[in-house]
């Protein structure tokens, strides 16, 4: 059967990144370049009229930069957007998750030259991630989409303190992928400080920015977000991402591993480790939770979670960027409850 060609917008106002990616593309037959456009409002005009499969998008861009330029794709003409970043500049990190948030699929660090000693693994890691984001259906989203919603830290914190918890839970453990940011973002930005569990939280993200997607969520968030060490003690309250290109999981009740197991599915980390970790240290005293994403990964995990007696939730669809992982989820008959991340808040408060 013969491999579909992928059809690419390059977004890039630079003649010299656009002559890079250019050159990356024309290198594999497996991409056609549909077009180049500038700016950001160019962008917004290309990908109504050319309808690529994929968009490699610029952040800083004259007339309309990238994050504006993704907004207005994602409610006008839904495409899978794929971010291109440089990883070592702090606002570039912070603009490229806002972009994150407004509906891009995932951030690559822009491949470097031919010079570079790793420009091999660049190029490959630039190709296949067109490649698997092009095959991704994205949802339309809303003009407020991904907009974090403020509560009353005192009002919820109240209603934690009052609750009478019906089940013993010890641990909420969450997995996520693209478009899993945005309602990452959503849902810790609502958990109070005194919350009584610890949070353990996958997310696929390039390795390169790992600890800057930590950093992000701790501007928002109601709990500390930590990059977890091997053998740590997780204390209530708090939450943890494992570093880049890492498994998370449990040595024992109250303490992670993080170690350097082989991909599972070609993912490190991966929710599969994460879930089935859970499943065998706290089975039915946790909470697992799928987030948008694309793939399968931790769905059959969570359906032996659900079996072992843990609370499972499932991100809806109209609410999901990408419903594949809790698409997947929902069809195994995984998910105890399916909901957007606002009512995913008020089911793990009351637990």
């Amino acid at each position: 059967m013969e491999k579909k060609i992928i059809n690419v917008l390059i977004v890039e106002d630079s003649l010299t990144a656009q002559s890079l990616l250019k050159g990356i593309l024309a290198g594999d037959p497996g991409f056609n370049l549909l077009g180049v456009a500038a700016n950001g409002a160019e962008a917004v005009s290309a990908v109504a009229r050319l309808k690529p499969d994929v968009v490699s998008m610029d952040i800083y861009m004259p007339v309309m930069d990238g994050l504006e330029a993704t907004r207005q794709i994602m409610r006008q003409s839904p495409v899978p957007i794929v971010i291109v970043s440089s990883q070592y500049q702090t606002n570039d990190l912070a603009m490229s998750f806002s972009i994150l948030k407004a509906g891009a699929l995932t951030i690559l660090p822009r491949p470097v030259g031919p010079t570079h000693p790793d420009y091999l693994q660049s190029i490959r890691s630039y190709r296949n991630t067109l490649r698997m984001m092009a095959g991704i259906k994205v949802l339309p989203q809303r003009a407020d989409s991904g907009s974090v919603t403020q509560k009353s830290r005192s009002e919820t914190e109240a209603k934690i303190a009052s609750s009478s918890r019906t089940e013993k839970h010890d641990i909420v453990a969450i997995g996520a992928s693209a478009g899993g940011p945005m309602a990452l973002q959503t849902i810790l930005n609502q958990i109070p400080a005194n919350y009584p569990l610890p949070i353990l939280i996958v997310q696929h993200i390039d390795a390169s920015f790992a600890e800057g997607f930590c950093s992000w969520l701790n501007t928002t968030s109601g709990i500390p977000v930590s990059i977890a060490r091997d053998r740590e003690k997780i204390v209530p309250g708090h939450a943890y991402l494992p570093p880049g290109d890492s498994h998370l999981g449990l040595i024992s009740e109250g303490i992670i591993s993080v170690n350097h197991d082989p991909p599972e599915t070609n993912l490190r980390p991966s929710v599969n480790h994460l879930f089935r970790s859970v499943a065998e240290v706290y089975g039915n005293k946790s909470i697992t939770i799928l987030l948008s994403g694309m793939g399968a990964d931790g769905a059959k995990e969570m359906m032996q979670l659900k079996k072992c007696g843990s609370f499972t939730i499932a991100q809806d669809e109209s609410s999901s960027l990408v419903h594949g992982m809790p698409g997947e989820a929902i069809r195994l008959g995984a998910a105890c409850m399916v909901a957007s991340p606002d009512e995913i808040v008020k089911q793990i408060l009351k637990k």
